[in-house]
């Protein structure tokens, strides 16, 4: 199965011969031991009495029983993360969708799950940062796992940027195999065999894990379900250890499904980082993946005010005593609106207004958070700390941030790609490399002329294509021209035009005096 330099049965006498002999290390020094079935047990051990002299000892029998099922699970137990399975302790209370919203997205999914021979193996659901992917992806799993009867979840892995345990890529399989050991008994016993031969397993690198951990195992098990069930791999963009690491375990899982043909599915939820996107487009998994893209969600701006009106309704029942004298409804309907507008899509914005407002660890009154948040000012910036904290993050994994400021100055202004360039004076790769950098903050539409324009491609030397670059959030706007919120990432949008002025002056200049040197010289 694997290329290792043994044919099959020459690895399999190995291994056999391995697992004897690692199995036999268990037992090095031990005296009187009895092994019935599936038990071990150990009768005779040396004991210390502090009140004796060092070098007496006494005998003490002592009983031990193992299962024999178990020793290889409880040495992979030790190796994975345990808090990047949907519902531990971390992620509790769980970040589920609001009842009654992302219908179309959640049905889409499930349909995938349910389908018993999709024709993708692989779900990529994508959006930008805040637009509550992980929410979906929890539902998902709670669906799956909790409602469903029968055997479609597999097991999940929510990445956490910067955790111990669930934020580590290398700790992924492992986790993934612990859980479809769980859940299913004739896996639990290859990987209970797997284990035994080799201890170390769990802490090898994440390409000898995949194949030892979950590919060979599922390729030898019989009694598989025949519908395939899905794995839910949820924040990628999230794991530590660089963007290769991201990449690799892409990778191989394109490897696993493509060349080993596993039956298990992969649900994968991440933003459209360019080196997550490139795999996913044009990289080895094109051919065996579904995108799904949260910015097509036609459906997003009625759930999030679905959810703003429901959450601001459940925050005057619970302070009424606050709010009676306030008439109803409560924000009136051109706030409602504006939160709405200002979200762009994003769940987070909704969800950091809502609990703001409703905060009630200072004794605040949901009237006056309202208030700050719908007017300028210091105590405004503070509401959003968390969504700053997000954006912060995002900026600050670019290497050269003054550049990436004139080309964010630039598109706070609304100048095109070829304007940052030629007149902010931004290399045109150094433009490519920050909007790859920020995909997940920034859109591009691209346009191209209509055929009859296309005529003239040849004078212009270039095709005729227009593209529109756009912020897919208000917020981002307003957080990088609010130094309080921002701090060295503000942009001062009048520095910006007072660059672009002096510059189109100097080119004014310039052209004017070519022109009276082409004069002379033609007078000449």
């Amino acid at each position: 199965m694997f290329d290792n330099g043994y044919p099959e049965e020459k690895y399999s006498a190995m291994r056999s011969h391995r697992t004897l002999n690692s199995g036999m290390q268990l037992f090095q020094g031990a005296r009187n031991v009895m092994i019935t079935g599936g038990s071990i047990r150990q009768v005779e051990e040396n004991h210390y009495d502090g009140g004796m002299d060092v070098n007496s000892s006494r005998h003490h029998t002592l009983s031990i029983y193992i299962n024999s099922g178990a020793i290889g699970m409880h040495i992979l137990g030790q190796h994975i993360a345990f808090d990047a399975i949907y519902n531990s302790a971390e992620w509790f209370p769980p970040a589920k969708c609001h009842p009654g919203t992302r219908k179309k997205i959640i049905s889409t999914i499930l349909d995938w799950v349910n389908d018993p021979s999709p024709k993708e193996r692989v779900l990529w659901l994508n959006g930008s940062a805040g637009a509550g992917k992980s929410a979906i992806a929890h539902s998902i799993a709670v669906l799956m796992q909790e409602i469903s009867e029968d055997s479609k979840y597999a097991g999940s892995f929510f990445f956490t940027k910067g955790a111990i345990g669930h934020g580590d890529g290398t700790k992924l399989f492992s986790t993934i195999a612990y859980q479809l050991a769980l859940k299913f008994p004739s896996f639990r016993s290859l990987i209970d065999t797997a284990i035994l031969d080799n201890p170390t397993l769990p802490t090898k690198s994440i390409d000898v894990q995949l194949p030892y951990l979950i590919i060979e195992p599922l390729l030898r098990i019989n009694d598989w379900p025949a519908h395939n069930p899905t794995v839910i791999i949820d924040g990628l963009d999230e794991c530590s250890g660089s963007k290769r690491m991201q990449s690799e375990i892409l990778s191989l899982i394109s490897k696993a499904i493509i060349e080993h043909n596993i039956p298990i599915r992969f649900l994968i939820v991440s933003r459209p980082e360019y080196w997550i996107s490139d795999t996913f487009e044009i990289g080895p998994l094109v051919h065996v993946t579904k995108p799904l893209c949260l910015r097509d969600d036609e459906d997003a701006d009625v759930d999030i005010e679905k959810y703003l009106r429901e959450g601001f309704n459940k925050i005057y029942e619970e302070n009424f005593q606050i709010m009676s004298s306030t008439p109803r409804p409560w924000p009136p309907d051109h706030i409602i609106r504006w939160f709405v507008y200002s979200a762009s899509g994003q769940y987070i914005y909704a969800s950091t207004v809502l609990e703001f407002v409703g905060a009630s660890s200072n004794f605040c009154d949901p009237r006056e958070q309202l208030r700050i948040l719908t007017m300028p000012g210091p105590h405004r910036a503070s509401a959003f700390s968390d969504l700053d904290k997000l954006y912060a993050t995002i900026l600050s994994s670019y290497p050269r941030p003054n550049t990436m400021k004139r080309v964010l100055g630039g598109l706070l202004l609304y100048f095109s790609e070829k304007t940052i360039r030629e007149i902010l004076g931004v290399d045109s790769g150094e433009v490519q490399l920050v909007l790859r950098a920020l995909s997940s903050l920034i859109k591009i539409n691209k346009t191209e002329y209509s055929q009859e324009f296309r005529v003239l491609e040849p004078i212009f030397r270039s095709p005729l294509v227009e593209a529109s670059i756009s912020f897919c959030h208000l917020s981002f706007r307003e957080f990088l021209t609010d130094e309080s919120r921002s701090g060295e990432y503000a942009i001062h949008e009048s520095t910006v035009c007072h660059e672009f002025v002096c510059t189109m002056l100097k080119l004014g200049i310039d052209m004017f005096q070519d022109s009276q040197r082409a004069e002379r010289t033609i007078a000449w």
